[in-house]
């Protein structure tokens, strides 16, 4: 996945998820050049799911799933020709 911020701007690959208490931790790969941990709290994941729901553009995300998943591993493959 891409971050991008006015910090950074880097593709983060994501390694190992483990539980912490009562939060989710996610590690970044161990190839990444930054190393990076992101912690999730249910609040946050109450949060996330709430602004899912309510948004057509992870609607249609969603449901395009297959096609936009088939479209991207083409051009992938395009680009490696």
């Amino acid at each position: 996945m891409k971050v991008r911020s006015k910090l950074v701007d880097m593709e983060f690959r994501v390694g190992s998820i483990e539980r912490s208490g009562n939060d989710l931790v996610v590690n970044s790969h161990a190839g990444q050049p930054l190393k990076s941990r992101i912690y999730v709290s249910p609040e946050d994941v109450l949060t996330a799911l709430g602004k899912l729901i309510a948004s057509r553009g992870a609607w249609t995300f969603i449901l395009g799933f297959p096609y936009f998943y088939l479209r991207s591993r083409r051009r992938d493959q395009r680009a490696q020709r």
